[in-house]
């Protein structure tokens, strides 16, 4: 009885490690996801010795060999599996992993969400960037899957079917039906984004596009703004410590007055971009930058 017992425990014992080890790596890594297009695809190839003749002391003179021309590539930082993934990457169609939205460019990403703010601030912009959303699906790859929610008050309104769809023309164009329609979709309130991002981090894509005229003034207080990103470490958390990428990229859009105030520091828009996207995660766009964004064509 005693061995009994002994070995149903072991038996247990290994069933709660498996079970843990399989929940642990139930998602792979993140893909690292480029914002500049100026990433070098390869890996670094050590230079090559060129070889020497052997010294001959007597006649007859023999030519030497001609000399060898031995390329050399520029110096890349220490392979990660990053570097390895993006090598890989870099082998197939780069068309077909970029998205453009308001002038934030990304590529390497099969799934996107695009969470747009439609507060009371937003009035006279939606039309703008209904146009860029438009403008943006239809330069996505048919393989590209996307999703669209909008954020008003404490609340988040997805637009149907309120999950990651194929970037085919029919979704596009169920997609622009709907947020077109005003009966669906009337700026208005303030603009919590907390209650979309929840949403779309629920969806597990590699990019989330935010774009917001503002959040400061929402937010209220820096404690606030201390719990908006203590909630997104939570819900987006470091995934590979080797270079600190995150499961989800978030590319922000800030729009705002065509002239820039440089009294504004720090706005909370960058800071979340510069912390969940990185140096290349925020950009700040004008009325009048924001009309000039080029046509849908790819």
């Amino acid at each position: 009885m005693a061995s009994g017992l002994l070995h149903a425990m072991v038996i247990a014992a290994g069933l709660v490690i498996t079970w843990t080890v399989i929940q642990d790596e139930s998602r792979p890594k993140p893909r690292p996801i480029i914002s500049d297009f100026r990433s070098t695809a390869f890996l670094p190839v050590q230079t090559l010795p060129v070889p020497e003749a052997p010294a001959i002391d007597e006649t007859p003179e023999i030519e030497s060999p001609p000399e060898i021309m031995i390329p050399v590539l520029p110096e890349l930082t220490e392979p990660t599996w990053a570097n390895m993934d993006m090598s890989y990457g870099s082998s197939q169609s780069s068309s077909d992993t970029q998205a453009e939205f308001a002038g934030a460019r990304v590529t390497n990403a099969r799934s996107l969400v695009y969470v747009i703010d439609a507060s009371g601030s937003m009035m006279t912009w939606l039309p703008m960037v209904l146009d860029a959303l438009e403008q943006s699906l239809e330069r996505l790859s048919p393989s590209q899957r996307f999703s669209v929610l909008f954020f008003q008050r404490d609340r988040s309104i997805p637009v149907p079917p309120e999950r990651l769809v194929k970037a085919s023309p029919a979704n596009i164009d169920r997609v622009m039906k709907w947020s077109s329609r005003g009966a669906n979709l009337i700026p208005g309130g303030g603009s919590n984004p907390m209650p979309a991002l929840e949403q779309a981090f629920a969806l597990e894509p590699d990019v989330i596009f935010l774009l917001s005229e503002g959040l400061d003034g929402t937010n209220g207080s820096t404690l606030e703004v201390d719990q908006l990103f203590q909630r997104l470490d939570t819900l987006n958390p470091i995934a590979d410590p080797v270079n600190s990428t995150r499961w989800t990229r978030i590319q922000c859009i800030e729009i705002g007055a065509d002239q820039e105030n440089d009294d504004d520091g720090d706005s909370t828009m960058q800071r979340l971009g510069e912390r969940y996207g990185g140096s290349d995660g925020w950009i700040r766009l004008g009325r009048k930058e924001l009309a000039k964004q080029p046509a849908g064509a790819p």
